[in-house]
């Protein structure tokens, strides 16, 4: 008779057994037993690294498919939880399919013989007790990832677009200089009202290299789970997906999706109120007030125009007549070459019945109307000489101020730590990690917690020692001024500053059009 051996090495079982459970120690005892009972080595089959719920083994599957063809007899395995330990397989083939070609299983450990009828209930309850071993495991695993996760440790195989992993303290994140100069670019053209589109067409027409082309670029064996023709390219999600990333501002997202079960590969995004966040854990690269104002800009997100870009404002012009948006619509260009812009009713447009409103309004018009209200505003409300502004680009003010950043992110940051140290007693307790994790990771913690008091007494020390700010009043006055004299309506400035532009109905004998404005402050 000529038997197959079957050997499986998967990475839960490295260490917990040593060479007991080696590949080479299978072989040899499975290639003993065979001699002793007088088969016939057909093959020997060998999976490294895979999990016994894994269906894609390949030395498995090519056994598997060798057994259809009644190339061999008998299965030989060490174990019945080394030929597998999804008792939906042990059903498939012990109890079926194996019967069927006429291959007898073998598991010399556990005395699993399918020859024998007799032990058709151990067998059930052998893959019962891998398979709860196996959900076991995964849940517990999930618990220690998702209480690093929580504790503000990044576990990702691959960092964000615009960081890197540091080098030299495990689960943080350090900012990539030539990278994070792109993410601020996207921001900066985000802001200037440019939708995701139209950016990502100016970064591939600058051969700027996607973020999937700019890891592989740098060594990195990284793989894009969008499904794209070339990954060189930027496309549109991937730049929203950027604008939306609140990592970039120096809070840790992670958690956002898992797999459905410990059998499937299959994973699912999870709703926003599930992600785990934790606030300052590493070096911002687009400050809050920047970021925050480019949720309030999606939010408001309409489609872009001709140019790629987003008239100041769209989605915030209202037919006075029934309320509806009013869309944006362009003439042939004049003689002079001026291609004039005008917003119309959308209602009257589809159900002239439902909106009288047939009135074509200037946009540029519209435009500068807002804009003079903002400066009337401004004059009226901002006494330059009184208001401060903060004062960004002063050298002394900003490193003082990035020094201040760096303090709140590392006392949060230790205090993180100390919770963690006392959650991972109670882990321990309760059996979600083993003695030999607790100690690595009670170590760790520690110098962590050390390192990062040390930091603070000298950021303490050095704040203190800080000379004494330089007077800004000048500049902050002329910011004002500057505020006073909006040379052009801005997405952002529209964003910020009003909530919609209601356009009444042209009267026909002056042509006068009443607009009022209602402001978001």
């Amino acid at each position: 008779m000529k038997a197959a051996i079957y050997c499986r090495l998967s990475k839960e079982d490295e260490g917990k057994n040593g060479e007991s459970e080696s590949i080479q120690n299978q072989k040899s005892m499975l290639t003993a037993y065979a001699a002793e009972k007088g088969f016939e080595v057909y093959w020997i089959y060998s999976d490294e690294d895979y999990s016994g719920i894994d269906r894609e083994r390949p030395a498995f599957n090519a056994m598997i498919q060798a057994a259809s063809e009644h190339k061999f007899d008998v299965v030989l395995a060490k174990t019945q939880s080394r030929f597998t330990r999804d008792m939906e397989l042990v059903e498939k083939y012990l109890h079926g399919k194996f019967i069927e070609w006429g291959i007898r299983f073998i598991a010399v450990v556990d005395h699993v013989d399918t020859g024998e009828a007799a032990n058709k209930k151990s067998r059930q309850i052998n893959g019962l007790i891998n398979e709860w071993y196996l959900e076991d495991l995964s849940n517990n695993v999930r618990a220690v990832l998702d209480h690093k996760r929580r504790e503000g440790l990044f576990i990702g195989s691959f960092a964000l677009y615009g960081y890197c992993k540091a080098p030299d303290a495990k689960g943080k994140l350090v900012i990539d200089p030539e990278a994070a100069e792109v993410v601020r670019r996207i921001f900066a053209l985000a802001l200037s009202g440019m939708g995701a589109h139209k950016i990502a067409q100016i970064l591939n027409n600058e051969g700027i290299p996607s973020p999937t082309a700019y890891k592989q670029l740098h060594g990195a064996q990284y793989h894009a789970a969008m499904k794209k023709t070339d990954y060189s390219l930027w496309g549109s999600p991937t730049v929203y997906q950027m604008l939306h990333n609140q990592t970039y501002i120096g809070d840790l997202v992670q958690g956002r999706h898992k797999k459905v079960g410990y059998k499937s590969k299959k994973t699912v995004w999870l709703p926003k109120s599930q992600w785990i966040v934790v606030e300052n854990t590493h070096e911002p690269i687009i400050d809050r007030d920047t970021f925050e104002t480019v949720q309030r800009m999606l939010a408001a997100r309409t489609r872009s125009g001709v140019q790629g870009t987003i008239h100041p404002l769209a989605k915030k012009v209202v037919c006075g007549c029934c309320g509806s948006y009013m869309e944006q619509t362009a003439h042939q260009p004049r003689a002079d070459g001026v291609q004039r812009r005008y917003v119309r009713c959308r209602m009257h447009q589809r159900a002239p019945e439902r909106c009288s409103n047939k009135t074509c309004t200037d946009l540029n018009a519209l435009e500068n109307t807002v804009r003079e209200r903002i400066r009337e505003y401004a004059e009226v409300y901002v006494d330059p000489e009184k208001v401060e502004l903060p004062q960004r680009d002063d050298p002394v003010r900003q490193r003082a101020q990035a020094k201040r950043s760096e303090l709140k992110r590392l006392q949060c940051e230790a205090d993180r730590r100390r919770r963690a140290l006392q959650q991972l007693y109670l882990d321990k307790v309760s059996g979600l990690i083993d003695a030999t994790q607790f100690s690595e990771m009670n170590r760790a913690f520690g110098e962590e917690i050390k390192s990062a008091e040390n930091r603070i007494r000298g950021l303490e020390a050095e704040l203190e020692q800080q000379p004494e700010e330089t007077d800004a009043a000048p500049t902050q006055r002329q910011r004002v001024r500057e505020l006073a004299q909006v040379s052009h309506l801005t997405r952002e400035l529209a964003v910020l500053l009003v909530r919609r532009v209601i356009v009444g109905t042209k009267d026909p004998l002056t042509g006068q059009q009443e607009i009022t404005i209602e402001w978001a402050f």
